[in-house]
């Protein structure tokens, strides 16, 4: 062993107590090695505590502090993390634990787990997301689908019954033939009804942004539904407030669909009453005008407790109601989701036996133009359309037979084509005034045929023709350059008001 790498005292007394031969003995070196180590460490705490005593009072005392300040924010850190982890949702059947603060590998393992946990349910969501817009876009897809094929052959019957009433036929055949229309008119609107909500669930109803005339708007509806309020022995009052701006912006279709589902409601539920319709301004800034807009009648009225229930969908006030008058219920949901839609809410007033007042407000921009002139006419005359050609393309036979009624008619010349291909191959060698477009044809279909015909002629209008209801084909029909959409089973004067549209003829009015 070198004595030079013994500690100075340890060689000392070394020397003193031990001879050379007892030095050679293994275990004692070991012993002796071990003790030195010993003295070396003494030596080194020795010298970082004069070290350590060095240090002035102020330092240390900062250094105290800075430690103090660290720990306690370890703390208030931890407890956080736990308060924290007290609130996360965890497994069924799994609870969390007492936690030490300084317990932080339990902390973390508990967090491990959680992450995990998450992960689980977050990959079940989006499968459950997908499993969801998968059925939304088959319960679309279906009902397009059935739309198609009930309005269809239902185009058919629409048509024919409205040419036999314009015709001479006994009194007896009449009152047969208005019953098939009042029929027919109840089946549209249950397809209709349905249709929408099917839209406004799937989140697919757009509010457009136009120029509209709000008074003149709710005089429309009031003449269009007139002759209905007459049938039950009602009149329908108007009231208008004069300050209302002369143009808003908003959808006025929309709009007036919630008009009309609630005068429709009105007339439906009252015998031999009135129904009142009032606009107010209730308050006008440069640029919004905040419109109070009433339906008021003294029909059979809503039971306090029935009143939330007749904004659930399928439901009317009670199962009587649906036996006397029929409907899906879905009215008054759809006008509540459209309302929705503008940020308002619709409010409702009634006693049973007493009338019920349907209330809502609209905050609408004012316009900085002027709203166009909307005309409704019933004018349907033989001398408007006379002599313009049109190209209808259409595959079903039977509403080709009911449209070319209604052209020849009108006095319009006609050519037909049975599916998109042809119609393209008739505007390539013929020049017509406007095309009447299918859009679900064999061989070619009518969006594909309008894209085509748009590239060979730019201007000629083309109107879509289509049992097709949904909103995906409308705007796919105006992306590829139609003008205009029209659906089956169409309303002859909307037929021919759009045909005078574009065909820049003038409607005698």
């Amino acid at each position: 062993m070198e004595e030079s790498k013994l500690h100075k005292t340890l060689a000392r007394q070394i020397h003193r107590h031990l001879t050379e031969e007892s030095l050679q003995d293994k275990n004692l070196q070991q012993f002796i090695q071990a003790v030195n180590e010993s003295y070396q460490s003494f030596d080194r705490d020795k010298e970082l505590l004069e070290h350590s005593a060095l240090v002035n009072d102020r330092e240390y005392t900062e250094i105290n502090q800075k430690l103090k300040e660290e720990v306690s924010q370890r703390r208030q850190s931890v407890e956080k993390l736990i308060g924290a982890i007290e609130l996360i949702e965890v497994p069924e059947g799994d609870a969390i634990a007492d936690f030490d603060p300084n317990n932080l590998v339990g902390l973390v393992n508990f967090l491990q787990r959680q992450i995990e946990y998450r992960k689980t349910i977050e990959a079940e969501l989006r499968q459950a997301k997908e499993v969801a817009e998968n059925a939304t876009q088959a319960k679309s897809d279906f009902l397009s689908m059935m739309s198609h094929e009930i309005r269809t052959p239902l185009n058919g019957i629409v048509g024919m019954t409205y040419l036999m009433l314009q015709e001479e036929v006994p009194p007896s055949m009449t009152e047969n033939l208005k019953t098939l229309q009042f029929s027919i008119e109840h089946l549209q609107a249950l397809i209709n009804d349905i249709l929408d909500f099917s839209k406004i669930e799937a989140g697919k109803v757009e509010l457009e942004e136009i120029t509209f005339d709000f008074r003149q708007l709710v005089s429309n509806i009031k003449r269009a539904q007139q002759a209905k309020a007459q049938e039950k022995g009602n009149r329908i009052r108007l009231m208008i407030d004069d300050d209302i701006p002369n143009a808003l912006v908003g959808d006025s279709l929309r709009i007036g669909q919630v008009l009309t589902n609630l005068v429709s409601n009105a007339i439906k539920f009252t015998q031999q009453g009135t129904i009142s319709i009032e606009l107010a301004l209730e308050h006008r800034t440069d640029d919004k005008a905040s419109i109070y807009v009433s339906v008021q009648d003294t029909g059979i009225g809503i039971a306090p407790d029935k009143q939330e229930a007749i904004f659930t969908m399928f439901t009317q006030a009670n199962s009587a109601t649906t036996r006397k008058f029929g409907g899906t219920g879905l009215g008054l949901v759809i006008t509540k989701k459209l309302l929705e839609l503008y940020g308002s809410a619709i409010q409702v007033e009634s006693q049973e036996g007493k009338g019920a007042t349907f209330s809502f407000t609209l905050n609408l921009p004012i316009s900085t133009t002027a709203a166009p002139i909307v005309s409704v006419t019933d004018a349907v005359d033989d001398k408007t359309l006379k002599g313009l050609r049109v190209l209808l393309v259409e595959d079903y036979p039977v509403n080709v037979k009911v449209a070319l009624k209604f052209l020849n008619k009108w006095g319009i010349e006609v050519d037909t084509a049975e599916n998109g291909l042809v119609g393209v191959n008739k505007c390539r060698d013929t020049q017509f005034d406007l095309v009447l477009m299918d859009l679900q044809m064999p061989v070619m279909d009518g969006y594909t045929a309008a894209a085509e015909i748009r590239k060979m002629n730019a201007t000629i209008p083309i109107i879509a023709l289509t049992a097709s209801a949904t909103f995906s084909n409308r705007d796919r029909a105006v992306l590829v350059g139609m003008d205009d959409y029209v659906t089956k089973p169409f309303n002859p004067k909307d037929l021919f008001n759009k045909i005078a549209k574009y065909s820049q003829r003038q409607v005698n009015i």
